[in-house]
């Protein structure tokens, strides 16, 4: 967090369903937007009677003040203003009651609470991003939560490579599964329904088969066929810790043609790579370079092609947490690694001929190395 002198404090706004900052800063869920308040001594929310009881007991705070209070008090000192208005009156009572200046915001903090803010004398200062940089460095307690999303990532996982496995063939070369093709969609269903009995939910869920895994975050949709790539890419969230777990594999019913199988091959080897290069000190931008040079060796070139971008265009790894894509970035931006960090390792290649692949772990950055939370084996076949 930035470093707050007298008369300065950090404001941030939203609900914790969305913005993860303010979990991480208050850890208290509430589906409805309300404001925190860090200054040099003490750290406050600003929120509706709805949750002011419930605020006072579960969020990790100095200080719960009620929204209603405050609205009053900014009512008998700005008159009368519209609803939303009344909201961000009630904030500059509580900034002036602590005598604070100058105000630091995030990237996503309301124009309208700003330009409120600023008609009222407080100096307003935008933060860059990461507002909240410390959560990129992970506690052993959301490490534990992480590795805990990985365990029921890999249990759905495995729920949906057992269904590939079981499926019969019909004479279209589709899947059939319990008497019923097996589409992308189906598929889906399994593996959300086996997360919602974990107690995680998960969106956007990837089950992309053959050309569809060639665009990286294609859902997948239809039937899947024999002899082509399934990318299946699994990243729920936690409904009581907000931690996610991020697992890909990719298979393939039957046995893979010889150029998929040098595909796989050669994407395996690259991400053995790069998880062997990982540690502290590390430069996210060397590992990722080094990941693109394997693969261009290998005569996996990168470019336009046939009007779609094939090879590997995407980034080796991103950090975990409470996004899904959070810092740091193994990738050509550069990052530093550092003990303490989270981060996928998930090279790819993508090609219209062969169709995707992409093999993804989860690893705990350490001073000489990583710890992989991934367990779940690596296999093309099924």
């Amino acid at each position: 967090m930035i470093e707050l002198g007298d008369g300065e404090g950090l404001l941030l706004y939203g609900d914790t369903e969305r913005n993860s900052d303010l979990f991480y800063a208050t850890r208290f869920h509430a589906p409805d937007p309300f404001f925190f308040l860090c200054t040099q001594h003490s750290r406050r929310l600003l929120i509706s009677d709805l949750e002011y009881d419930r605020a006072r007991a579960q969020a990790d705070v100095d200080e719960v003040l009620s929204q209603r209070q405050y609205s009053e008090a900014a009512a008998a000192e700005f008159g009368e203003l519209a609803p939303q208005q009344r909201r961000f009156a009630s904030v500059a009572v509580m900034l002036r009651e602590l005598e604070l200046k100058v105000v630091h915001v995030a990237e996503d903090f309301p124009v309208g609470a700003a330009d409120f803010l600023r008609s009222r004398g407080f100096d307003l200062k935008l933060v860059p991003p990461p507002a909240l940089p410390q959560r990129a460095l992970k506690t052993a307690t959301e490490i534990e939560h992480i590795h805990a999303a990985l365990k029921a990532s890999e249990a759905a996982m495995d729920v949906a490579v057992e269904a590939i496995r079981t499926a019969g063939i019909d004479g279209d070369g589709q899947l059939v599964f319990e008497g019923e093709v097996l589409t992308a969609e189906r598929l889906r269903f399994l593996i959300h329904r086996t997360l919602l009995e974990l107690d995680y939910t998960a969106q956007h869920t990837i089950v992309a088969c053959g050309e569809q895994g060639c665009d990286p975050h294609e859902q997948g949709h239809g039937p899947l066929r024999e002899r082509l790539p399934i990318i299946i890419d699994i990243f729920p969230r936690s409904a009581s810790s907000g931690y996610f777990g991020d697992i890909t594999r990719t298979v393939v019913k039957g046995p893979a043609t010889e150029g998929l199988r040098r595909q796989y091959d050669a994407v395996l080897e690259a991400q053995l790579e790069a998880l062997a290069a990982v540690r502290a000190g590390a430069d996210g931008r060397h590992i990722h370079e080094a990941v693109t040079e394997l693969f261009t060796k290998k005569g996996f070139d990168t470019g336009e092609k046939e009007g779609r971008l094939q090879g590997f265009f995407h980034g080796t790894g991103h950090g975990l947490g409470l996004d899904i894509h959070e810092d740091p970035s193994i990738s050509g931006r550069g990052e530093i690694l550092e003990t303490g960090h989270v981060v996928t390792v998930e090279p790819g290649l993508y090609y219209l001929d062969e169709g995707g692949v992409r093999i993804e772990d989860v690893v705990v950055v350490k001073e000489k190395g990583c710890t992989n939370l991934t367990t779940y084996p690596k296999f093309l076949e099924v």
